[in-house]
């Protein structure tokens, strides 16, 4: 059974950069891995980060202008991967992500799916 499988929501493999913006202003680049609705696995080895504090974080989607605006908290660490759980996401932010999972997810209407969940649960 693959890791998506055990998943409430798909999991995009989509490799891109972005970074941490700290309270100083400082910018820390990482590697995404993959990302859901719901969060965003990474590559990156930064011991100043902790486990359960929020950041903002700023994905930057490759050959476009086109950026995703969050506030997450991290919540995995294993390894030189860090996992961050979104927990405030703008409106625009939202709609870009969601297309790009629509454009990078398998089956027709999973997203649509899950946006549905997410509006129920809340």
């Amino acid at each position: 059974m693959s890791s998506n499988e055990h998943r409430k929501f798909y999991r995009a493999d989509f490799k891109t950069h972005g970074y941490i913006l700290m309270e100083d202003g400082e910018q820390i680049p990482f590697v995404l891995q993959n990302i859901s609705l719901k969060g965003i696995l990474v590559n990156l080895e930064d011991e100043r980060l902790k486990k359960g504090d929020a950041y903002n974080l700023r994905i930057k989607l490759m050959s476009s202008d086109i950026e995703i605006d969050t506030t997450s908290v991290l919540v995995h660490e294993d390894d030189g991967e860090k996992g961050f759980f979104f927990r405030e996401i703008d409106l625009d932010s939202m709609i870009h992500l969601r297309r790009l999972l629509e454009l990078n997810t398998p089956n027709e209407g999973e997203i649509e799916k899950e946006l549905s969940f997410l509006k129920d649960y809340s």
